[in-house]
C-alpha cells in the first residue's frame, strides 16, 4: 500500500475517533531536545500557552534557523500553498478546476490560467536575482531560516505532516531562499489594487456618463498628512461630508499613533490592526525573537523570516496600505507576425518561455507558451488576449529585484526613529504607511515602498500606449520625495488607507484610497483625549459608529421624512431617525440601514451601468471599496442624474423596499431584527469551505471552520468588517491582528489575533485566540526572558556538529 493512502487512513480514522470521542487537541510535550545539523550554537524555542514561540539565539543565522523549524512545525502547508501560488503551481494541488466568482487578483476561468498568470509574474526568478542584491545579514537570514525549515522536514514522518499534505499526498519540497522572498512578491502583488481596478476604471474611463463614478482624488477630504478637523466638535452628518472633501478642507488598515505629551505614560501610545481576509489558518504569524542584536515581538508571515508589525525593546511600529498605483496595463503594438514590439518607432524582439504545468490527476505536463516584452528593460507578461482585443502587457514594481528584507531586518534592530528611517528607505512593496514611535518620545509618518515617476496625474489615461515614450516611468521618487511628517504639531498620526497628503507628487496622488470615513472617526476620538490610556486605545478600535450612516441618513431620510407617504417607508425612516448610527450587532436599524443602502447602490447605479457596460457594477463595486468614495459622493449631494425617479421618490422606494426585506427576513416586529443575523463571520478553511460532500465532511472531522460570529461594525466603521458591496453581508476582510503598544510600559503592550499561532487543525493552538477576538478582548504582548521562557513548552535544539 503506498504510504501516502497509508498515512491518509489512519489520519482518517484517527480524525473520526478524536471527534466521535469528544477528545480535544492537546498541546506539545513540556521539554524535547533535538539534534539538528546547521546549528552552530543551541536555539530555544521556548511557547506561551497559546503556543506562541519566543526564539532565542547567539546568532542571526542561528535565530532564523529557530524561526524556520518553528514555523514549519506550525505553518508548513500554509508555506507549501504560498510559493506554489507564487511560482503558477496551484492546479499541482488543485487540478485544473473551474473558478466562479469575482476573485480580485486570480482571473481566469479556471486554475490553470490562473496558474498561466502568476508564472507569467514570474516571482521566483526575480528574487534569484534579488538575492544577490541583499546585505550580508540579509542573505544569512535566508540561508539559516531555509536551513531550518528543511531540517524539520527531514526529520518529519506522515504523522508529523499537516493533514492536508497526507489528504493531498505531497511530502513539502525543500525550501529555498527564492522562496521566502517570492512569498513576499506574493503578499505584495496581493495587497495592489493597479491590476483589478485598472480595466474596470478604463470602462468608466472611457464613457461619459459612467466617468462621475471614477474615484475622486480627495484632496479635499481627511489626509494623513494635513487637513485637519476643525477644532470644535462637529455634528456627524457633516464629518461625513468633510470626509469625502464636500464642504472645503477637512482632515484598509487602521494605525494611529498619539504623542507622551497626550498620554497618561508621557510616553508615545501606538495602535495597529491590519485588515486582510479572514481565513484559517490566519495569514499572521506571532512570535519573538531574541538575538544578539535584538529583542523583537510581532506578526510575521508564513516563510517571510522577520517581523513585519510589531515592537522591539526601543520602539513600535505599524503598517497600513498606501492604496498606491504600483503597476500599469500597456496597449502594445505588435508587428504582424506578433513577434516584435514597438517602442519610440524601434522594433524589440517579443520574447517567449515555454512552460511546463503539472496538474493534479493527469499524467503528464501541459505545455504554455508565455511571452514578454520590456518597458525600460524589465521583462513584463503579455497578457492573454481577449477576442478582438489589443494585446495588452502590465508592468508592475514587484516585477523588479529589491531589498526588502533588508528594510525589514534593519527594522527589527533600529533603537531609535532615526535608525528606523534608514533601514525603511529600502522597503519595496507592498506600499505602506508606516507609524513608528520610539522610547525617546518621537513620533513618526512616513510613506514606504517604491512609486514609479510618472510625468502624469490623475486626468492621464488609464490603459497607456506601450509604443509612446510619453508613457514610459521614469525610475522611481527619492527617498526626500516621498511623505512623511515627524513630531506633528496635532500630537497624533492617523493612517486609515486614506489619501496621504493634498498635495502629493503625481505617481502618488493616483492612489485607490478608502473612504476617509475611518480616518475621520479616529482623529475625532483622538482628538478628544489629552491623557490617553491603553484602554482608551481598546475603545477605538472597537469603535463601530459609522460616520457614513450618519451622513446617508441626515443627508437622504432626513429632508423627507414629513413627505413620505408609503407606510413602510415611513416606518423605515422613522426607525432610522431615531438611530444612534452605531453598527452594533444587536441593533435592527442597523440591519435596515444596510438593506436600504444596498437598495440605494442597486436602484441609483446599477441599471445605467448595466445599461451601458453589462457587468461593470459588480465588477465596480466589488473592488473593495473602490466605488465608495464617487457613489456617496453622489448620494450626499443628492445628484439627481443618479436618482431614476427624483430624489424624494427613490429614497422612499428603497426604505420601503429595505423595510419589507426585513420584515421577510425576521418578521414585522423590528425588536427582532439583528444585523449581527446578517452580518456574520466564518473562519473558513480552504479544505471547509465547499459544499460538497468531502468538503462538509472534512470540516466536520477537522473541524476546521470556526463560527459564524455575528459581527459589530462594517466596511466604515473602525472596527471593520467588510463584505462585498454587490453580495450579502458576510463578514470577508477586518482586522486579522490588532496590536496596542505604551511604550511607557512595553510589556503591558497587548495583541489578538483571528485565529491562533498554528496551522494544524488538530493543534490545540489552530484558533484558541478565536473566542477572545470577537469580544474586543488581548493577549500581553511580552519580550520575555528565557529563564521565564523555559517554564513552559520547550524545543532546545542543539548543534549537531
Amino acid at each position: 500500500m503506498p504510504w501516502s493512502l497509508l498515512a491518509c487512513t489512519g489520519l482518517l480514522t484517527s480524525a473520526l475517533w478524536r471527534r466521535l470521542s469528544g477528545r480535544r487537541p492537546r498541546g506539545r510535550q513540556a521539554v524535547r531536545t533535538l539534534r539538528l545539523p546547521g546549528l552552530t550554537r543551541d536555539v530555544w524555542i521556548c511557547r506561551d500557552e497559546c503556543g506562541v514561540p519566543q526564539i532565542y539565539a547567539e546568532s542571526a543565522g542561528d535565530l532564523a534557523f529557530g524561526l524556520g523549524v518553528a514555523m514549519a512545525q506550525d505553518r508548513l502547508w500554509q508555506m507549501e500553498t504560498l510559493r506554489r501560488l507564487a511560482g503558477g503551481r496551484l492546479a499541482e494541488l488543485l487540478g485544473d478546476r473551474p473558478l466562479t466568482g469575482v476573485r480580485l487578483h486570480m482571473p481566469g476561468p479556471t486554475v490553470l490560467a490562473v496558474d498561466r498568470l502568476y508564472r507569467s509574474l514570474r516571482m521566483h526568478a526575480v528574487s534569484r536575482e534579488e538575492r544577490t542584491l541583499l546585505s550580508e545579514e540579509g542573505a544569512a537570514t535566508l540561508d539559516g531560516f531555509s536551513a531550518g525549515v528543511n531540517a524539520w522536514l527531514l526529520r518529519c514522518r506522515p504523522g508529523d505532516l499537516p493533514p492536508e499534505c497526507v489528504l493531498a499526498g505531497i511530502h513539502p519540497e525543500h525550501w529555498t531562499p527564492e522562496d521566502s522572498l517570492a512569498v513576499g512578491k506574493l503578499v505584495g502583488w496581493l495587497l495592489s489594487l493597479a491590476f483589478p481596478a485598472k480595466p474596470s476604471l478604463a470602462i468608466l474611463a472611457a464613457d461619459p456618463r459612467l466617468r462621475p463614478l471614477l474615484p475622486p482624488d480627495l484632496s479635499r477630504a481627511p489626509c494623513i498628512i494635513g487637513n485637519p478637523l476643525p477644532a470644535s466638535p462637529a455634528r456627524l452628518d457633516l464629518l461625513a461630508r468633510r470626509a469625502l472633501g464636500l464642504t472645503g478642507p477637512g482632515v484598509g488598515s487602521n494605525s494611529w499613533v498619539v504623542a507622551g505629551r497626550r498620554t497618561a505614560s508621557g510616553k508615545p501610545l501606538l495602535c495597529n490592526d491590519p485588515h486582510l481576509l479572514f481565513g484559517l489558518p490566519a495569514l499572521w504569524y506571532p512570535v519573538a525573537l531574541h538575538g544578539p542584536d535584538r529583542r523583537v515581538i510581532g506578526g510575521a508571515m508564513p516563510g517571510i523570516p522577520a517581523v513585519l508589525i510589531g515592537r522591539n525593546e526601543h520602539l513600535a511600529w505599524g503598517f497600513t496600505a498606501v492604496m498606491a498605483d504600483d503597476g500599469d496595463y500597456y496597449r502594445e503594438t505588435l508587428d504582424p507576425s506578433g513577434t516584435r514590439v514597438l517602442r519610440d518607432g524601434t522594433w524589440h524582439p517579443v520574447e517567449v518561455s515555454e512552460e511546463e504545468f503539472r496538474i493534479r490527476g493527469r499524467r503528464g505536463p501541459v505545455c504554455r507558451r508565455l511571452r514578454f516584452v520590456r518597458h525600460a528593460g524589465v521583462l513584463c507578461p503579455l497578457l492573454p488576449q481577449e477576442q478582438d482585443a489589443p494585446p495588452v502587457s502590465f508592468r508592475w514594481v514587484g516585477l523588479e529585484a529589491w531589498r526588502g528584507l533588508d528594510a525589514l531586518l534593519g527594522m527589527n534592530r533600529a533603537t531609535d526613529v532615526g535608525a528606523f528611517e534608514v533601514a525603511l528607505r529600502e522597503f519595496a512593496l507592498p506600499a505602506q504607511n508606516v507609524v513608528v514611535a520610539d522610547r525617546q518620545g518621537t513620533i513618526a509618518y512616513f510613506c514606504a515602498g517604491k512609486f514609479p515617476r510618472r510625468s502624469w496625474g490623475g486626468d492621464g489615461p488609464v490603459i497607456l500606449e506601450g509604443a509612446s515614450p510619453a508613457h514610459a516611468w521614469q525610475g522611481y521618487l527619492g527617498w526626500a520625495e516621498q511623505p512623511k511628517s515627524i513630531d506633528p504639531p496635532e500630537g497624533f498620526l492617523v493612517t486609515a488607507n486614506n489619501r496621504v497628503a493634498s498635495d502629493l507628487p503625481p505617481t502618488i496622488a493616483r492612489g485607490f484610497w478608502e473612504p476617509p470615513y475611518r480616518a475621520t472617526r479616529i482623529t475625532q476620538l483622538l482628538a478628544e483625549l489629552q491623557a490617553a490610556a491603553a484602554e482608551d486605545m481598546v475603545r477605538i478600535q472597537t469603535d463601530v459608529l459609522s460616520v457614513q450612516a450618519a451622513g446617508i441618513l441626515a443627508h437622504l431620510v432626513r429632508p423627507v421624512i414629513q413627505a413620505l407617504t408609503d407606510r413602510e417607508a415611513r416606518q423605515a425612516a422613522s426607525l432610522l431617525h431615531a438611530w444612534d448610527c452605531r453598527m452594533e450587532a444587536e441593533s435592527g436599524a442597523a440591519a435596515l440601514y444596510h438593506l436600504f443602502y444596498q437598495e440605494l447602490l442597486q436602484r441609483c447605479f446599477r441599471p445605467l451601468m448595466e445599461r451601458q457596460v453589462p457587468g461593470i457594477f459588480a465588477r465596480y463595486f466589488s473592488t473593495l471599496h473602490l466605488a465608495v468614495p464617487a457613489a456617496d459622493a453622489a448620494l450626499l449631494s443628492s445628484d439627481g442624474t443618479w436618482f431614476p425617479s427624483g430624489v424624494q421618490a427613490t429614497v422612499e422606494e428603497c426604505l420601503a423596499a429595505a423595510w419589507r426585506r426585513a420584515a421577510a427576513g425576521w418578521g414585522p416586529d423590528p425588536a427582532g431584527w439583528r444585523w449581527g443575523s446578517l452580518h456574520a463571520l466564518t473562519l473558513f478553511h480552504s479544505f471547509g469551505r465547499g459544499r460538497g460532500l468531502a468538503a462538509r465532511a472534512l470540516a466536520w472531522l477537522f473541524e476546521l471552520n470556526r463560527g459564524p460570529y455575528a459581527r459589530p461594525g462594517d466596511g466604515m466603521t473602525v472596527n471593520l468588517g467588510a463584505f462585498p458591496l454587490t453580495e450579502p453581508f458576510a463578514v470577508t476582510v477586518g482586522p486579522s491582528y490588532r496590536q496596542i503598544v505604551d511604550l511607557g510600559d512595553p510589556d503591558g503592550s497587548r495583541w489578538i489575533m483571528a485565529g491562533g499561532t498554528s496551522g494544524d487543525p488538530r493543534s490545540a493552538h489552530y484558533a484558541d485566540q478565536v473566542e477572545r477576538w470577537p469580544r474586543g478582548e488581548y493577549r500581553p504582548m511580552r519580550l520575555r526572558s528565557l529563564a521565564e521562557a523555559r517554564t513552559g513548552m520547550v524545543l532546545h535544539l542543539e548543534s549537531a556538529g
